[in-house]
């Protein structure tokens, strides 16, 4: 691993250089299909077979200048055909992915191709508008393409039906169809109106027939109250020093704090600056630092330098003695408890590590992604691209365990994050750009003065 001091501009080309690896093997091996994997360079479609992987790098092709490729996904993006899968849709995912990769290709052009708008708003009337066609008027979690009816399911989370306002919201200002922000808006609306058990923190499962709490895992939702209460209730310190956010559990009718967390969580001290910074709660900030400091600890202290998929801890009130002994010598070696071995090339801590650096300026933050990148680079790049691997807890590259699946979202998300940390901060400016779950950036109708002065 080169670990030398390159210019932040060297470190976009190698960043770039990175992303064309794998979509060049994607585009020979596996074009069209969701996924390439990785170590075999087959085809993999769990995604509908639509192509989530050319529709997820649209907007990066574009951010970095990759006109050629972008031009050929396009033509893909033009022959698909949103009744023909041989799966249902999952509304969010579909919506996140597909739908918010089209808009965001579509606001990055002075003169965008009909094609993207076209297809958006057929995605949206044929698959995701569907899934609104319950008794309730909330979103059903799977759509059937064939029919354009939702499938019949009593369950949904909280982070997927609650998430969907920014794309609907931005195609009705595309379209100038109201329609699909206003039924966006309204499950906001909807969860407001929800009992919580701690004011703005609700319960990650619903029932889709009563719309209430299906039980007590608590996730965030509404913005203010949920911070508060997450310093209040959900913050531990680890016998470390890290600060980590734990989940509430109820087991025969009493509450717990579970000390459990992961990095899919690590979007969060981002969401926590940003806001701090939207409305003007400097207050916030140090939380939010704390939370950022422990995610990257998270990677930092694995033996491979990279994160895993899930992790516990013992609180600095408690007593280690008291706990197992695999979990005193885990605290003591990584300062965390690993779970889940793995990384699925996840990039909710570098995401957070772009939205640290944007919005305060220091360079501190783009060396920590610059060592995220490198480790990642040295154990998951493989054969035709970047492979999720099995286990972090080892430094040597052969125990690693490939298990031969490329997401979609790398090309969306960890690959544009890195390579916006290290460009020009006037691009895609913090100022003039919201990104949505998948990194998908909109144009903003108004800008603001959230990014730092460079």
């Amino acid at each position: 691993m080169n670990n030398a001091k390159l210019s932040s501009a060297e470190r976009a080309k190698r960043v770039k250089d990175a992303f064309t690896f794998a979509w060049s093997n994607y585009e020979e091996k596996a074009f069209g299909a969701d996924e390439i994997r990785p170590v075999t360079g087959q085809r993999s479609d769990s995604r509908n077979g639509w192509g989530a992987t050319i529709f997820d790098a649209l907007d990066t092709l574009l951010i970095m200048g990759m006109t050629q490729q972008y031009e050929k996904a396009l033509d893909h993006v033009s022959k698909v055909n949103w009744r023909k899968s041989a799966d249902s849709s999952k509304t969010f995912e579909t919506n996140i992915r597909y739908l918010g990769g089209l808009l965001s290709a579509h606001d990055l052009q002075s003169n965008p191709s009909p094609v993207l708008l076209k297809q958006a708003q057929a995605l949206a009337d044929q698959v995701i508008m569907p899934s609104f066609n319950t008794a309730n008027h909330l979103p059903a979690e799977y759509v059937n393409v064939h029919t354009g009816k939702p499938v019949t399911g009593t369950k949904n989370y909280l982070a997927e039906f609650g998430t969907l306002q920014l794309e609907l919201v931005r195609l009705s200002q595309l379209t100038g169809n109201k329609t699909y922000g206003q039924l966006g808006l309204n499950i906001i609306d909807r969860i407001a109106n929800a009992p919580a058990e701690y004011p703005g923190l609700y319960a990650m499962t619903w029932d889709m027939d009563t719309f209430e709490p299906a039980d007590q895992e608590t996730q965030l939702s509404l913005w203010n109250d949920a911070v508060d209460s997450m310093h209040k209730f959900l913050r531990s310190t680890t016998s470390k020093g890290n600060v980590f956010l734990a989940d509430i559990d109820e087991q025969g009718g009493k509450q717990y704090k579970v000390l459990s967390t992961g990095e899919l969580i690590c979007f969060l001290p981002a969401n926590l600056l940003l806001g701090a910074r939207y409305l003007n709660r400097p207050s916030l900030e140090p939380f939010a630092k704390e939370l950022m400091d422990g995610c990257v600890a998270a990677w930092r202290d694995m033996p491979s330098g990279l994160a895993p998929e899930s992790w516990s801890w013992i609180d600095a009130q408690q007593n280690p003695s008291q706990f197992p002994e695999h979990m005193q010598v885990s605290m003591t070696e990584f300062g965390v408890v690993p779970d889940d071995t793995s990384y699925d090339l996840r990039p909710e801590t570098i995401e957070s590590l772009f939205y640290f650096y944007r919005i305060t300026g220091d360079p501190a933050y783009q060396d920590l992604a610059w060592d995220m990148f490198v480790k990642l680079e040295y154990y998951c790049k493989t054969h035709y691209g970047f492979t999720r691997i099995g286990n972090v807890v080892t430094k040597n590259k052969a125990d690693v365990k490939p298990l031969n699946f490329q997401e979609s979202y790398l090309f969306a998300e960890t690959f544009k994050y890195l390579y916006l940390i290290f460009s020009d901060p006037n691009t895609i400016s913090l100022n003039d750009w919201v990104f949505n779950t998948e990194a998908h950036p909109f144009k903003m109708a108004k800008s603001n003065t959230i990014q730092y002065r460079f």
